[in-house]
């Protein structure tokens, strides 16, 4: 949650509030609210060290080629199956 104002401690004040009034709305529905950082005043400097933060997160969690399900072996009791093993076909009158 952000905002936005030259009044340093009224935009303080006003982010409180609102954590307040979300943490009720969540608590009288059943839920849990935990605030992982408290509302605090940043510089520029600060938003752009945080925007540079976030964006090396979602490189790092991005997917890569590898990531993919689609290449899985397919795997059945007896182990990996293939063509090989069966000969090329499936014979049941041995």
């Amino acid at each position: 949650m952000t905002t936005s104002t030259p009044e340093k401690q009224d935009g303080l004040q006003s982010l409180t509030e609102a954590c307040k009034a979300i943490e009720t709305r969540i608590s009288e529905a059943g839920g849990s609210f935990n605030i992982q950082m408290a509302p605090k005043v940043v510089t520029a400097t600060d938003e752009a060290d945080l925007a540079k933060q976030m964006e090396r997160a979602e490189m790092e969690n991005a997917e890569v080629s590898g990531d993919d399900d689609d290449d899985e072996e397919e795997v059945g009791m007896g182990g990996k199956i293939s063509d090989e093993e069966n000969g090329g076909a499936s014979d049941a009158s041995d």
